[in-house]
Parts: C-alpha cells; sequence; structure tokens
C-alpha cells in the first residue's frame, strides 16, 4: 500500500469551483449529504419557525438562516444548519460570525457537528452552539465563556443588548 504524504488543502477560490455541496474547514473539502431526511428538516423548520416568530415580535436587529454559507475566512467555509445573525443585513453569504448556532446530528455529519464545527465556531466567537439529535429528541445547549463552550442549562439567549429569545427546545424536538 503506497502511503499518503501529502493531503492538499483548499481555499475559498477553489470551493467557488465545486459542485455540488461542500464545506471547506481548515483547508479541507467535506462533502454534504444528499438533502436530509424529513426529520431534520422538520427540526430545521421548526427552529428557524420560533426564531423567526420572536424576533419580528420583539423588533430585534437578527436575522435567522437556515443553510446559508458563513465563509469564515479563506480555509473555511460552514454551511450551518440555523443561525442567526446580528447587526448588518446578510445579503449574499455570510462573513462574520453569527450569534446562534444549530447543528443538526445525522449519520454523516455527527462526527463533524460535534467535534470539528464546535471547535471552530468557538474560535470565531459564536456565543450559542446547540447539537439537536433527532433520533434522540434531545438538544445540547453550549454557551462560549472564556474562549471555550459550556454546558448551558436554560433555553434563554441573550442575542445582544437589545433582544433576548426563549427556545422551547423540547417542544421543537417533539412536534
Amino acid at each position: 500500500m503506497q502511503k499518503v504524504e501529502h493531503i492538499p488543502r483548499y481555499t475559498y477560490a477553489d470551493y467557488c469551483l465545486w459542485e455540488g455541496d461542500w464545506e471547506l474547514i481548515n483547508g479541507y473539502p467535506y462533502s454534504m449529504a444528499p438533502s436530509p431526511f424529513g426529520s431534520h428538516q422538520r427540526v430545521s423548520i421548526e427552529f428557524a419557525s420560533a426564531i423567526h416568530s420572536q424576533l419580528r415580535q420583539k423588533g430585534c436587529d437578527c436575522q435567522v438562516f437556515a443553510d446559508l454559507d458563513w465563509i469564515v475566512n479563506d480555509d473555511n467555509v460552514v454551511r450551518p444548519d440555523v443561525m442567526i445573525v446580528c447587526g448588518e443585513r446578510v445579503e449574499k453569504h455570510l462573513q462574520y460570525a453569527p450569534v446562534w448556532i444549530v447543528e443538526i446530528l445525522s449519520a454523516s455529519s455527527g462526527l463533524r457537528d460535534q467535534i470539528i464545527k464546535k471547535e471552530l465556531y468557538a474560535n470565531q466567537g459564536v456565543r450559542y452552539y446547540l447539537i439537536a439529535d433527532p433520533d434522540k429528541k434531545t438538544v445540547v445547549v453550549h454557551e462560549l465563556q472564556e474562549g471555550e463552550y459550556r454546558m448551558k442549562q436554560d433555553n434563554k439567549f441573550d442575542l445582544n443588548d437589545h433582544c433576548s429569545i426563549t427556545l422551547d427546545s423540547e417542544a421543537i424536538m417533539n412536534s
């Protein structure tokens, strides 16, 4: 068996040329699986709907997005399942850190979501990171504190100085 001497690394310029759905993390490409199963889509829509409703009701200067590319830097382009962005209006791809992200686990993305993306999101300053498991009907909530994620016990999220939301994760997962 031949030894692999070098695994090529890629940049955002390369990413722009690829066909299909990809993420680029630390210069390494990750192929996105075919469209998610119904349970994944249902959970995504439930999170986005609950957030959107509260943001509008409270007049928050924040937006909710599902499956929008976040161009972190030249070596990292990710597509979180659902994210909240506050401040500047996003018209194309996101180019700054969102305040809140939920990744919905699937067989093909579980390890990447729980380890690789978790580290990337912490390093980029994403304040809240939720990992939802549709099979187990659970949501693990992390809050960034002193540069690392710690488990958060409640579902209240202070998005900025003028906006807080509360989510009923149990109701979302069991809808």
